[in-house]
C-alpha cells in the first residue's frame, strides 16, 4: 500500500520544505517503509538537477532536417571504403565512450561504519552506488562530494531502516576525475566516514 506522505518526499530531497516539515518528514521516514524505499529512489535527483544548465532547459531546440536521398550511384570501392571507415569509427567510439569507473572503500570509520562507494563517470557528471555496513539502525545521513577545486555538493539524503546495511543510489554534477573524497554525514553534521582514492 502506498502512503499518502511520500508525495512530500520530492519536496524533501530537493529541499523545498520548510523547516518544520522537514522535520516531521524525518520523524516519518523511520517508520514508514514506502517512504524510505520513495527516499532511496530520489536520492540521486540533486546531482542530476545539478548538472542540467538553466539554458539548456530555455533554450529551443531546432526540428532536424528532412533527409535527403541521393539517386546517383557511385562504384562499389566508395561504398566499401564508406562502409569500413563506419565501422571503425563505431568501433572507435565504442571504447572512447565507454564509461571510467573506481571503486573507493573506507573500514573503520564512526562505530565501526565500513564504506564503499562505486563511482561511475557520466556524461553529466558521476554515478555513485553507495554500500554501508554496521550503520547505526535509523541513522538519518547524507552523502557530500568535494572537488578538488573546492566545490562541494550534497548527493544525495537517506533515513537509514533497522538494519545495519544501506545501499543508497546518488549523484553528482562533479565530474569522477574531480572528485577529491566522499563523506558520509549525520544529521548533526558529524562525519561518519570518509572515502578517497587513498582510503582503504
Amino acid at each position: 500500500m502506498t502512503c499518502p506522505e511520500t508525495m512530500s518526499i520530492g519536496a524533501y530531497v530537493l529541499g523545498a520544505l520548510e523547516a518544520s516539515e522537514r522535520r516531521a518528514v524525518e520523524e516519518h521516514v523511520v517508520t514508514c517503509t514506502a517512504c524510505r524505499e520513495t527516499l532511496l529512489q530520489f536520492a540521486h535527483l540533486p546531482g542530476l538537477l545539478h548538472a542540467v544548465p538553466v539554458e539548456d532547459i530555455e533554450a529551443e531546440q531546432p526540428e532536424p532536417a528532412p533527409l535527403q536521398l541521393s539517386r546517383k550511384t557511385r562504384p562499389r570501392w566508395v561504398l566499401a571504403a564508406a562502409a569500413a571507415a563506419a565501422i571503425a569509427g563505431v568501433a572507435s567510439w565504442g571504447l572512447l565512450s565507454a564509461p571510467a569507473s573506481a571503486t573507493w572503500t573506507a573500514t573503520d570509520g564512526v562505530g565501526g561504519l565500513d564504506t564503499t562507494a562505486k563511482l561511475v563517470s557520466r556524461g553529466w557528471g558521476t554515478d555513485i552506488q553507495l554500500r554501508l555496513t554496521d550503520l547505526q539502525p535509523y541513522e538519518h545521513c547524507m552523502l557530500v562530494v568535494h572537488g578538488r577545486d573546492g566545490t562541494v555538493e550534497t548527493a544525495g539524503w537517506w533515513a537509514a531502516n533497522g538494519s545495519y546495511h544501506a545501499q543508497v543510489p546518488a549523484s553528482t554534477s562533479i565530474p569522477l576525475g574531480e572528485i577529491d573524497h566522499l563523506e558520509v554525514v549525520d544529521a548533526g553534521d558529524t562525519v561518519l566516514s570518509t572515502v578517497s582514492p587513498t582510503t582503504h
